[in-house]
C-alpha cells in the first residue's frame, strides 16, 4: 500500500513541481497553493532521501507514520490540482481560443507572461491558418520603449499580413491575445473590402492575385460572382434571356485568363493561390 501510495504521490508531484518550481506567475497567482506545495516538496524529498539511504521495501514502508503522510500528502496534491484546474479554467473563460490547447501547452504560455516572443510555438493552435505573429522585439530594433509590439500575423505558407496598427503585447497573456484578435478582424475587414474594389477595378488579374492573400481572394471571388449572378437573374426577371448566357462567358474567359497564370513563371505561393481560385 505504501509503495503504491508513493508511485502515485511521485507521478503528481512531478508533474505539479515543473510548474511550481518554474513559474513565478504561477505562483503569484495560486499563492495558498504554492505554498501548501512548497511543504509537500520538502516532506517528499525526506522520504524520498530516506528510501535511496535504504533500499531496503520492508523496512522502509515501516518507517513510523509514513503511510498517513503519503495519505494527507496525496489530498493535499489532488486538492492542489482542482484549484490550478479552476484557475486555467477562468483563463479558458476569457479567452476562449485556450480550449484548444491541453493543460501543459496552457501553462507554459502562461508561464511566459516576462517573454511574450515565447507563446509564438502556441499561437498556431490558438488560430487555425495562422502560423507566427511578426512581433517587434525593442531590444533588437533598437527602441526605447521596452515593450514588445505585434504588427502582423503569417501563414504557414509564408503570406504576409500586416496589421492595421500595432498591438502592444504587455501584461495578461489572456488579455494581449484578445486584442490581436480584434485586430485579424478589423485588419482581414480592411483588407477584403480594398481586394472587392481591386477585383472590380483590375482588368489584368495578376497583380491583383499577388497583392492579396488566398483567403481574401476566394472570398472576394465568392462574393462577385454572388453578385453578378444575383444581377443577371434579375435582368433576366426585367426581360433580357441572355443575362445568364453572357454572365457564363465572362466566367469562363476570367477562368481561362486564370488558367494561363498557372503556366505563367509565377511563385510558388502565387501559384497555390490562383489554383485554390480554378478549384473554387
Amino acid at each position: 500500500e505504501v509503495i503504491e501510495l508513493m508511485l502515485t504521490v511521485q507521478r503528481q508531484w512531478m508533474y505539479l513541481e515543473s510548474i511550481f518550481m518554474a513559474s513565478e506567475d504561477i505562483q503569484k497567482q495560486l499563492p495558498n497553493e504554492a505554498k501548501m506545495f512548497d511543504e509537500i516538496n520538502t516532506t517528499y524529498k525526506i522520504y524520498t532521501e530516506r528510501i535511496f539511504k535504504n533500499p531496503n521495501a520492508l523496512e522502509v514502508c515501516r518507517y513510523e507514520g509514513i503511510l498517513e503522510t503519503l495519505q494527507d500528502t496525496d489530498d493535499k496534491l489532488q486538492k492542489i490540482q482542482k484549484e490550478l484546474d479552476a484557475y486555467l479554467e477562468t483563463k479558458r473563460m476569457i479567452f476562449p481560443r485556450f480550449y484548444f490547447l491541453s493543460n501543459d501547452d496552457l501553462l507554459e504560455i502562461l508561464g511566459q507572461q516576462k517573454d511574450p516572443t515565447k507563446v509564438q510555438a502556441h499561437i498556431k493552435k490558438c488560430f487555425l491558418g495562422i502560423k507566427t505573429l511578426q512581433m517587434i522585439d525593442p531590444h533588437t530594433a533598437g527602441f526605447n520603449n521596452p515593450t514588445v509590439e505585434a504588427k502582423g500575423m503569417n501563414s504557414p505558407c509564408s503570406e504576409q499580413v500586416p496589421f492595421n496598427k500595432n498591438v502592444i503585447i504587455d501584461g495578461p497573456v489572456e488579455l494581449w491575445l484578445i486584442e490581436v484578435e480584434k485586430m485579424m478582424v478589423e485588419t482581414i475587414g480592411k483588407w477584403l473590402r480594398d481586394s472587392l474594389v481591386a477585383f472590380r477595378a483590375s482588368k489584368n488579374k495578376d497583380k491583383w492575385v499577388k497583392q492579396y492573400p488566398g483567403q481574401l481572394l476566394i472570398t472576394t471571388g465568392g462574393i462577385t460572382w454572388t453578385a453578378d449572378c444575383t444581377k443577371a437573374l434579375t435582368r433576366i426577371s426585367n426581360g433580357n434571356r441572355k443575362a445568364m448566357k453572357q454572365l457564363k462567358k465572362s466566367q469562363a474567359k476570367y477562368v481561362t485568363k486564370l488558367a494561363a497564370m498557372v503556366r505563367g513563371n509565377i511563385s510558388k505561393l502565387d501559384r497555390k493561390k490562383v489554383v485554390a481560385l480554378i478549384t473554387m
